[in-house]
């Protein structure tokens, strides 16, 4: 009997990812996995394609719950506690495989800057800022330590063309990240709030 529920286990999850692949993510979902992508997504390889993981530390266990709950068709199982982490991952999807050309060269995250500037939202800032964002007195620092200089100068472009936020670059040791401007700050609460989930409002200067 055991041998025959893991069997049917196994075609339940087969038949799950295969009607989920003949769906595409909705725009909601694509701005939300965006935002990610510059925060602390990752798109990971697996056997016959990527799949996206979302992992944050478990005091943030709220928040991976909300990204669960928006990309849930194309997830298989509830997030789960590992270590310190909380983390899920979707099925391979070949969105994902297609994103993964845009965000990466090689193993290191890139800044596709023609693409964000197309479909990079207000939405997307937000989970953003909830990925990296940090409140440093009346203004926000985003931790964009893992792009290049000449990356976070791009970023910094996007929010100024796409959003009307200045931002300036902080150096941090050797690698440089943004920080928005206290005359910007209004306007970019105004942007963000309404999709912030409340657990994560500490992360902004209120």
């Amino acid at each position: 009997m055991k041998g025959n529920t893991e069997g049917r286990k196994f075609v339940v999850e087969t038949r799950f990812a295969i009607d989920a692949r003949k769906s595409r993510l909705t725009t909601s979902q694509m701005e939300l996995v965006l935002g990610s992508m510059l925060g602390d997504g990752y798109l990971m390889p697996t056997t016959s394609g990527f799949c996206f993981r979302v992992n944050h530390g478990l005091q943030q266990k709220s928040y991976v719950d909300w990204k669960f709950k928006q990309l849930k068709n194309f997830v298989r199982s509830s997030p789960r506690v590992s270590g310190k982490c909380y983390y899920f991952r979707t099925i391979t999807h070949p969105e994902f495989s297609d994103l993964r050309n845009l965000f990466y060269s090689g193993d290191c995250k890139i800044v596709p800057i023609e693409f964000l500037l197309e479909f990079f939202s207000e939405f997307s800032l937000a989970v953003w800022m909830m990925d990296d964002g940090a409140a440093e007195g009346r203004q926000m620092r985003i931790n964009t330590q893992c792009f290049s200089l000449e990356e976070n100068e791009l970023l910094s472009g996007l929010l100024r063309a796409k959003f009307g936020i200045n931002t300036t670059l902080n150096r941090d040791k050797n690698r440089f990240r943004l920080r928005i401007a206290q005359t910007s700050m209004e306007h970019t609460m105004k942007l963000v709030v309404p999709f912030v989930v409340p657990d994560m409002l500490y992360k902004f200067p209120l």
